[in-house]
């Protein structure tokens, strides 16, 4: 079966049947008199980097006498621009959730490879609304940063492209996406794309604000990032949630969330060894029957390039890739929206990396054991006491002694007391292993004690079949 999805500018979208899988697959066919070959292949190059459940997997590139095919998932979905034409404008409060989940992979296009990859062309036309989650298709004119400036013709589409895609005297980067974020948000709540036009609607200042920001002519005046966008946003939505302006439920996400405990990981500097760590205790307590995630919470691209090496990984609709027998969940940034997982974890361990001070404030905000990593020398002491100092503060908000579990690398002892800095805290000295996913018995070992230090903080929870999983007790009684 092959029925029309779409057509743009430079071919039709056909959807089609894989007969073999009976699985949908959205084929692109561009005439050759259109694009060269070349310029064909730029879509595919760029997809074939990107690894995320709201972007399209490429997986065949085609051509016959006529025509190029691009072969790629199929997304099932609305256009934003049919929804809007169809239903109307949006309610204020789902702009904004839309946009934070746009930020979200406009965010992750931006550093998911090693030059970061600009969409061009982000309009209501290309992002697909299913089930209240956002998709982003039709790559035609992506390209790395260095690429999108060297190309002699700019292309975009008129009231979401930015001032500099229609001169060649402005570079392109990051921000050029950023005026198409605030263009976006702009359709949804008035349903137009023409600057001047008026509909009567009557937006709140604070909403204007951000688009107007967004979609500043000057560069420099705009969001700089799609982060510090997600940001803007997301502190609008929460004052909104605070005024009691909001009305959607998200206590089922936060009940389920409940029921896992979390153990934080963070180090005082790149290169203390966070998420090689994090991966190992993760495979000690897989091997122990315990039900594990593994949260991404950084930006260093770890897991990807990890499940790169590896051959590819690809993630479900969770979001959660299996790697060497691990639920890992990678970073997609801050406003990733994917369906609920179809399975309960005991442990949720979240890899913060260096970014102790998000660690803090997650702990703050949820609660749970703190694990921090330090590569310590003596020139390193005074960044050591200062993380130390935060994480070891939150003792009064969590309500728990020795909230912070500290583990030193680089020293050959397996233990020392706390010093006075410290006295609070746990402190190991972890031993050196290769590969945290086959430690051997020392590192084995060394996983035991920190796990049973772990456990004293860790309530009793319910197992599956009525039995009950003993965590530990607490030393202070």
């Amino acid at each position: 079966m092959i029925q029309k999805a779409g057509s743009g500018c430079t071919g039709t979208v056909w959807k089609a049947r894989h007969l073999g899988l009976n699985e949908y697959r959205a084929v692109k066919c561009v005439p050759k008199y259109k694009v060269d070959h070349a310029a064909f292949c730029a879509e595919a190059m760029v997809l074939k980097n990107l690894d995320h459940p709201g972007i399209p997997l490429v997986y065949d590139l085609e051509e016959d006498a006529d025509y190029f095919y691009l072969i790629e998932e199929y997304l099932e979905g609305c256009s934003l621009y049919a929804l809007i034409k169809d239903q109307g404008t949006l309610q204020e409060d789902l702009a904004v959730r839309y946009g934070l989940q746009i930020c979200s992979l406009v965010e992750y296009l931006h550093h998911s490879c090693n030059q970061p990859i600009l969409h061009l062309d982000l309009q209501p036309n290309n992002l697909i609304i299913w089930n209240d989650t956002v998709r982003l298709i039709d790559f035609d004119h992506a390209a790395d940063r260095i690429s999108a400036n060297a190309a002699r013709v700019r292309y975009g589409t008129e009231g979401c492209a930015a001032p500099e895609q229609y001169t060649s005297d402005h570079p392109l980067d990051e921000r050029t996406d950023i005026y198409a974020i605030g263009a976006v948000l702009r359709f949804m709540v008035k349903g137009t794309l023409k600057p001047d036009a008026e509909n009567g609607l009557m937006l709140r200042e604070p909403l204007e604000a951000v688009i107007r920001k967004c979609m500043e002519p000057d560069m420099e005046l705009r969001y700089q990032t799609a982060a510090e966008t997600g940001k803007a946003l997301g502190q609008l939505l929460a004052a909104e949630q605070a005024k009691g302006c909001l009305k959607r439920d998200q206590r089922k996400a936060e009940e389920k969330s409940i029921s896992s405990h979390r153990i934080i990981l963070t180090g005082n500097r790149p290169g203390a060894g966070v998420t090689h760590l994090a991966l190992g205790l993760c495979i000690y307590l897989k091997s122990h029957g315990v039900r594990v995630l593994y949260e991404e919470r950084n930006r260093t691209g770890a897991v990807r390039n990890l499940a790169k090496a590896l051959g590819g990984v690809r993630s479900g609709r969770d979001g959660i890739l299996n790697m060497k027998g691990l639920d890992i969940m990678p970073w997609y940034g801050p406003a990733a929206c994917f369906e609920e997982p179809k399975r309960d974890f005991d442990i949720i361990l979240k890899d913060f990396g260096t970014d102790w001070r998000s660690a803090g404030e997650d702990l703050k905000r949820e609660g749970g054991v703190c694990l921090g990593i330090v590569c310590q020398s003596l020139w390193e002491r005074g960044l050591t006491d200062r993380m130390a100092e935060e994480l070891i503060g939150l003792e009064p908000v969590l309500q728990k002694p020795y909230p912070l579990i500290l583990v030193k690398r680089g020293t050959k002892r397996r233990g020392e007391k706390p010093g006075s800095l410290y006295r609070r805290a746990a402190v190991f000295a972890s031993p050196y292993y290769e590969d945290p996913f086959h430690p051997d018995l020392v590192a084995a070992g060394f996983f035991k004690a920190v796990w049973k230090e772990i456990s004293l903080f860790l309530p009793a929870g319910k197992m599956e079949g009525g039995r009950r999983k003993c965590w530990g007790k607490s030393r202070r009684q």
